[in-house]
């Protein structure tokens, strides 16, 4: 396991990531359109072990940290821009499905029966790409690995076994390679991104420098 935070941090960006996976699911199962829903909010806490005021206070206190170190880091340098990592956490009103822990898009409240919660922290992430200063794309990440598991079902369980150890660097490539392939199915997005197609997921690392210190520091470690 390569360690890139303090223990403290591997903890909550490890809930973030499960949050993600099962938000992601239930988007699927519900069959939701999930254009902007959150990652997680203060009333999904508890089903990660953080029951009282203080811990969730914790937990936010270091979502703002993570996202002043890390908010905008480059996670993808292609041909034709970077894509940026955006985390934002707010205290909003969000919208539960009655009777669940399932919190939702309000679009999605327009069909289904929702709740409405005043002043809850939520945190949302998404994926944003520039090219000469102006941005060109943004998506929310739980849309963009919902609409790559509805054209890719494998891809789900790439993304549940990163869920389960995000800091393994087995995992990571895994999901790494996985996600090679959702875009391999796209030439145009390929062409956009790339000069040339990678051969391997050593190749597509040299675009991704999260992924390719990760890597390199393992290496070092070996040697």
């Amino acid at each position: 396991m390569v360690c890139i935070l303090n223990l403290k941090l591997n903890k909550i960006v490890a809930i973030v990531v499960k949050a993600i996976d099962n938000q992601v699911g239930n988007c699927l199962r519900y069959n939701l359109h999930c254009l902007d829903p959150p990652c997680i909010t203060s009333g999904q806490l508890d089903s990660y072990g953080l029951k009282n005021y203080s811990a969730k206070a914790s937990f936010w206190r270091a979502i703002d940290s993570v996202a002043s170190r890390y908010n905008g880091i480059a996670i993808f340098r292609g041909r034709f821009g970077v894509f940026k990592l955006l985390l934002i956490h707010n205290i909003e009103e969000v919208y539960r499905i009655e009777n669940t822990t399932v919190y939702v898009d309000p679009l999605d409240c327009e069909y289904l029966n929702c709740t409405a919660i005043p002043k809850t922290h939520s945190l949302r992430i998404y994926i944003e790409g520039s090219y000469s200063n102006r941005v060109i794309f943004r998506m929310n990440i739980v849309t963009l690995l919902k609409l790559a598991i509805t054209e890719n079902p494998y891809f789900k369980d790439c993304l549940e076994r990163f869920a389960e150890k995000p800091f393994s660097e087995e995992n990571i490539l895994h999901i790494a390679s996985c996600s090679l392939g959702v875009l391999s199915k796209h030439r145009s997005i390929y062409d956009i991104l790339f000069n040339r197609y990678p051969r391997n997921i050593a190749e597509a690392l040299r675009h991704i420098p999260i992924l390719r210190s990760i890597v390199k520091t393992s290496e070092e470690k070996t040697t």
